[in-house]
């Protein structure tokens, strides 16, 4: 003769669309081989008038990310543009440092359409950069570095030490050489930021 019911209500804050979590989480092999498909035909495109090239479709594709593309022929470097600024979307970023890596690199000639067969592609996407309060706080292989002084900059990403066999003071000699200052200016006097970056190639699709 008698009813009694219960209910609940929860009440959530919805979460923020671009939430640090979600941005520094690593990209899938399907999101990888997506972005390195795209940086190619991007880069093909350029060569053939009127081609047109889909961006890749998801959520991670529109987070807003730093990203470097690298163009490497042969095992030698051909090219390297990045974007260090969290305010364009992944697949956006990626797409533009493919043609600037490819055409708007000074140290190297624009790539040539006979050269793309034998290019090899590598991303790497990057987590924001932090502020460190030295150099005891860098660690090789982990981080990328951003070298600061009397208004000039300049970075290298965290496999580049690893690669060139150098320790933390070599690395940081030749950041400050490539910032266009002494090569002892990052004994005083500068502010060093650190980042990560989750760096994939062509090559590794067939592993």
């Amino acid at each position: 003769t008698r009813v009694v019911g219960y209910g609940a209500v929860a009440v959530t804050a919805a979460a923020p669309a671009h939430s640090e979590a979600t941005q520094e989480r690593s990209l899938r092999p399907e999101e990888r081989r997506a972005l390195l498909v795209y940086a190619r035909e991007t880069i093909r495109s350029r060569f053939e008038a009127g081609r047109a090239v889909a961006a890749p479709v998801g959520p991670v594709f529109r987070e807003k990310r730093g990203a470097f593309v690298t163009l490497k022929k042969e095992g030698e470097l051909r090219g390297c543009i990045g974007h260090m600024a969290e305010d364009v979307p992944l697949g956006e970023c990626v797409g533009r440092m493919a043609l600037a890596a490819a055409f708007e690199d000074h140290r190297f000639p624009p790539l040539e359409k006979e050269e793309l067969p034998r290019i090899e592609i590598e991303i790497s996407v990057l987590t924001p950069a932090r502020p460190v309060s030295g150099i005891e706080a860098i660690v090789l292989g982990r981080d990328g570095v951003i070298l600061r002084k009397s208004g000039r900059s300049a970075v290298f990403l965290p496999q580049v030490a690893v690669e060139q066999g150098w320790d933390r003071d070599t690395m940081l000699t030749y950041l400050a050489l490539k910032a266009g200052l002494p090569s002892k200016a990052w004994r005083s006097g500068a502010e060093f930021l650190t980042f990560q970056a989750e760096a994939f190639g062509e090559a590794d699709l067939s592993r």
